[in-house]
């Protein structure tokens, strides 16, 4: 009987456990051990933040010192200045009021730029630590991450050779003071105001409001128009039979008077208006230029100011401009009185000016013998 009791104690069935509400209650601990670790991140996580707030200020501030010390310059007429020059033996030049304002506009500019360079780099430099940061915080590996960045890094280096070029070209426009924001520039394929200079583009406004985004590195010349100072240049055309110097008069005169009735014309200007002489003898004018030194992007609104007054005493003092030479009024009903008809020979052609004077046309323009 024990032997068939232990077969068939072996070969019964195993009774079943009935599941107990003590199967699923939670562990305290476990709970509390969670809690514990989500404190942990949130305070990584926020002094990750912390640290982030006071490296940006921290960077801020150093940037806009170092832009400060830019656009203050070296004051020559510092004392510690001047005593360091005459100690080295360094003749110390003699600065004139207006390139020395010139000069400290022009240095305000570069340091705008500068500044907001600077401040575009730190901010991106602060995202990446940060983001990495937050990374490391919640558990994620960021060392294998940071290998494959490398590898990837190296492989996109080879087709990234024109992002490279064209942060290297920004870096050295910065440092030569090629141009900045405001200046007004002609870079080959597009021309406009400077509104953004960064290291991989530069975004310029055209006259008609186009926006032209140029990459740095396709930048092969810049024709800056308003460094430090520009210039008035207008040229007018008179007749052959015009008093020169009464014209070289009338054509300074006008600046006078442009001066006279407006005040940013007035403050503009930064010396007398010169008119050299005769710069060109055409076939049907004499060409006379007028040159001033404004301020920078000031040429434009000064220019339609003289011009104006240009017009006005150029009217009253009868100074006559030329006429092209193909506006011309032709009377085929009028006879020579100078010479007599010969037969064989068609009547020459007149043309007549707007005050109605005529003369004969040039043989050669007629086809006369």
């Amino acid at each position: 009987m024990t032997v068939l009791n232990l077969i068939f104690a072996s070969t019964s069935p195993e009774p079943t456990v009935e599941p107990t509400a003590e199967t699923f209650d939670v562990d305290p601990d476990q709970v509390a051990e969670w809690f514990e670790g989500v404190e942990a991140r949130a305070s990584g996580l926020l002094a990750a933040g912390v640290v982030a707030l006071v490296v940006w200020l921290i960077g801020h501030f150093l940037i806009k010192a170092f832009a400060a010390s830019i656009e203050r310059g070296a004051q020559i007429a510092d004392p510690k200045t001047l005593a360091a020059l005459r100690k080295a033996r360094i003749r110390v030049p003699e600065t004139d009021e207006t390139e020395a304002r010139l000069e400290a506009e022009r240095r305000r500019q570069r340091a705008h730029t500068i500044k907001r360079v600077l401040d575009s780099a730190l901010a991106i430099l602060i995202v990446i630590l940060l983001l990495m940061t937050v990374l490391n915080v919640l558990g994620v590996p960021v060392g294998p991450m940071l290998a494959s960045a490398g590898i990837l890094g190296v492989a996109l280096g080879f087709g990234a050779q024109s992002l490279v070029k064209d942060v290297l070209a920004g870096v050295f426009m910065l440092i030569e003071d090629q141009y900045g924001v405001g200046d007004v520039v002609d870079l080959g394929e597009a021309s406009g105001s400077v509104e953004e200079v960064g290291l991989r583009c530069t975004r310029l406004r055209a006259l008609d409001g186009t926006v032209w985004y140029i990459p740095n590195g396709e930048i092969t010349r810049v024709g800056n128009m308003t460094r430090l100072w520009s210039r008035v240049m207008i040229e007018v055309r008179f007749a052959y039979d015009t008093d020169v110097e009464a014209a070289k008069g009338a054509m300074i005169d006008a600046v006078t008077a442009a001066a006279q009735e407006s005040e940013s014309v007035a403050s503009a200007l930064l010396g007398d208006a010169e008119v050299a002489g005769i710069e060109s003898l055409e076939y049907n004018a004499v060409m006379l230029r007028l040159m001033c030194q404004v301020n920078p992007a000031m040429q434009w609104d000064v220019q339609r100011e003289v011009r104006r007054e240009m017009r006005r005493i150029f009217a009253e003092r009868g100074i006559r401009l030329a006429v092209p030479g193909d506006a011309m009024v032709v009377d085929s009903h009028a006879r020579d009185t100078d010479e007599p008809h010969r037969p064989g020979l068609a009547a020459s052609p007149r043309r007549r000016t707007a005050q109605g004077r005529r003369w004969q046309a040039p043989s050669s323009r007629l086809g006369r013998p």
